[in-house]
């Protein structure tokens, strides 16, 4: 978890009136030594109200990722099953988070790392995990839903060892201090992880057993749509997919390549070597 480029630390809150401000804490009272071990680390606060203003600060994030400003994003926000809460009690989609996500990400050349806090980011993860284009680097959030006294209590200290040494192992250590739960708390998903998880259930549900079959006929009948290949019979059909299907390496390195952004930022095949049968073995 070292080695990513971050200048610039967001703190996003966006939570109902009355409740405690946890993201207004963090940036007022809890990032002082965090600000001393990286001295040119950036911190700023946005409290953005409405669906509408939210995108209009990632889009911000966006454009200064452009410029080469590189952020972590911490999200202060409530979260369900279908996606983030905002303070006017509008909801966020995780799938249109995760479209803007994908964005910064590619701006940033694939250094993009989110914390969420008090949501369950576990749903986040979920709605991410396919294998078009990464939207971060990496994510640390919680699997259940946290308190707000214990993400005060911690995520100070998180920050200051985080930005000490890079070491995001021993900083999530840190964050867990104290679990409410006998598991950890807080969890590190990272793109390769993330990229490995969907490949995986693919492989499962297309490249083998009953899927396969199914996806063979399923290719079939698009191909036969075609007048050449129906002139020339659903026999002849079927050994062209399968032929196509036989070459899967070829195709979970094209996937690789574009869940990367490999062909933008070709430093990134270095950065993320994984392999089909490493994964479908695991």
């Amino acid at each position: 978890m070292s080695g990513n480029i971050f200048n610039k630390l967001w703190v996003i809150e966006s939570l109902p009136s009355g409740e405690l401000r946890t993201g207004k804490n963090l940036f007022d009272n809890q990032l002082d030594k965090a600000k001393q071990v990286q001295q040119d680390l950036v911190v700023e606060f946005a409290e953005p109200i409405t669906k509408s203003e939210l995108f209009d600060v990632l889009e911000k994030i966006r454009n200064e990722a452009l410029s080469g400003i590189y952020p972590m994003i911490h999200f202060e926000c409530h979260g369900c099953e279908d996606g983030l809460g905002t303070a006017s009690g509008e909801l966020v989609e995780w799938d249109e988070i995760r479209e803007i996500l994908i964005e910064i990400n590619r701006a940033t050349k694939l250094n993009l790392m989110i914390v969420i806090a008090a949501c369950n980011g576990a749903h986040l993860i979920k709605a991410s995990t396919r294998l078009d284009a990464a939207p971060f680097w990496a994510i640390i959030g919680p699997e259940v839903e946290v308190t707000a006294g214990h993400i005060q209590d911690n995520f100070g200290r998180f920050y200051e060892s985080f930005f000490f040494d890079l070491d995001g192992d021993k900083a999530i250590g840190i964050l867990n201090e104290g679990a409410e739960h006998q598991d950890r708390t807080y969890h590190f998903l990272s793109a390769a992880g993330l990229f490995s998880r969907a490949y995986r259930a693919y492989y499962k549900s297309h490249c083998v057993g009953k899927g396969k079959k199914e996806r063979v006929e399923r290719l079939v009948s698009e191909a036969m749509k075609n007048p050449d290949v129906k002139r020339r019979g659903v026999a002849w059909a079927r050994q062209q997919v399968k032929k196509g299907l036989a070459s899967e390496d070829q195709h979970f390195d094209k996937l690789r390549k574009r869940f990367f952004f490999i062909a933008d930022f070709p430093e990134n095949d270095a950065r993320f070597p994984l392999s089909k049968d490493d994964i479908v073995a695991t």
